[in-house]
């Protein structure tokens, strides 16, 4: 039986892998045949999902930021779990069904679209290294498969960036309108409220020392408070509307009562003076775009669901989310401020 060609296979080394073969021999197992089944073995090893889906990783992760690679290596450990140790070529359409009705389950049904393209690719990398012949994941229904996401209304948003930088710069430059209609659009994008959340903004709602707004569990209609990370930016202009309107409870009050927010609709109103069309963007649309662009950029679903107020899961998970998610939302505020910041100034 050859060991290994020498110097290649220290002496030392040759000499354990003889003695291992005469125990082999003793016991009355052929060495040779040993060695072809562990060979065997380990190349199943190497064809389990998980161990393709990890090659496929290291090869995408430096194109990727860390906390998308982080993110990606979850989705594959944890979402992907019941296809680990299955062997690419006997994956069927069948397993990423089931893959896609646990996440559903688990009370996160849109993450399913994300996670498919991520099995999508992971099998585009096992074609290519001709580890499998087909992918199951190509075509697959997901419409078919899980329930119709709740539809949403629709609201105009702009989604590139080039449109958004000039965006941001015209909200940020033009001194056309009053005080608070002014400063409140400049904070809209940059916390992704809803305007009537915005209007209704209390002084005592922010917490300049935990760097947070806390919006009451009954001002949300909703079972929690909401908690909005405050970045640099907006912290330091938040301080600048303080000078100017801590005379009321309201961040942005009304101009004829200021017992009372500003009226409905005059940051919509503010957008179409800037030239900003009813189809092109609505204030209520900053929601829309922020959502759309950090999916993009890689960030946590939950994360980003969270950071909306939008309910997801069980009232176990939402509240495990909550306090799971906002370290994460913090750093995801702040690199949001900067982004707008650099888009804004180009």
């Amino acid at each position: 039986m050859a060991l290994g060609q020498y110097p290649t296979i220290p002496l030392v080394e040759a000499r354990k892998l003889a003695e291992e073969a005469r125990v082999s021999l003793i016991q009355g197992i052929n060495p040779i045949d040993e060695r072809r089944e562990r060979k065997r073995s380990h190349a199943a090893i190497d064809r389990q999902f998980h161990a393709v889906a990890m090659n496929w990783w290291e090869q995408q992760k430096d194109s990727w930021s860390a906390d998308h690679q982080a993110r990606v290596k979850r989705f594959i450990t944890n979402d992907c779990k019941s296809l680990s140790k299955l062997l690419v070529e006997k994956i069927d359409a069948g397993h990423i069904t089931e893959v896609m009705l646990s996440i559903e389950a688990s009370g996160s049904p849109k993450k399913a679209p994300v996670i498919l393209s991520i099995i999508n690719r992971i099998f585009g990398y096992a074609l290519a290294h001709r580890l499998t012949r087909y992918n199951p994941a190509q075509g697959l229904p997901l419409k078919d498969i899980i329930k119709p996401l709740p539809k949403v209304r629709s609201h105009s948003a702009i989604i590139k960036a080039s449109e958004l930088g000039k965006l941001i710069y015209d909200i940020d430059t033009s001194p056309t309108g009053s005080f608070c209609t002014v400063e409140a659009l400049k904070l809209i994008p940059r916390l992704f409220l809803r305007p009537n959340e915005i209007r209704n903004l209390k002084w005592e709602y922010v917490d300049f020392d935990d760097k947070l707004i806390r919006i009451p569990a009954a001002e949300m209609k909703k079972d929690r408070d909401h908690l909005v990370p405050l970045s640099k930016q907006v912290i330091k202009q938040l301080r600048y509307i303080q000078g100017v309107t801590s005379y009321s409870v309201y961040v942005f009050p009304s101009q004829r009562d200021s017992s009372r927010p500003m009226s409905k609709n005059v940051m919509t109103n503010r957008l179409r003076d800037l030239g900003y069309a009813a189809d092109v963007m609505s204030a209520h649309g900053f929601r829309s775009t922020a959502s759309t662009i950090l999916h993009e950029q890689g960030w946590n679903h939950d994360a980003i669901e969270a950071q909306l107020a939008h309910l997801t899961g069980t009232n176990t998970s939402r509240a495990y989310n909550r306090s799971m998610h906002l370290p994460e939302r913090k750093k995801m505020m702040q690199e949001w401020s900067d982004y707008l910041e650099r888009i804004s100034s180009k």
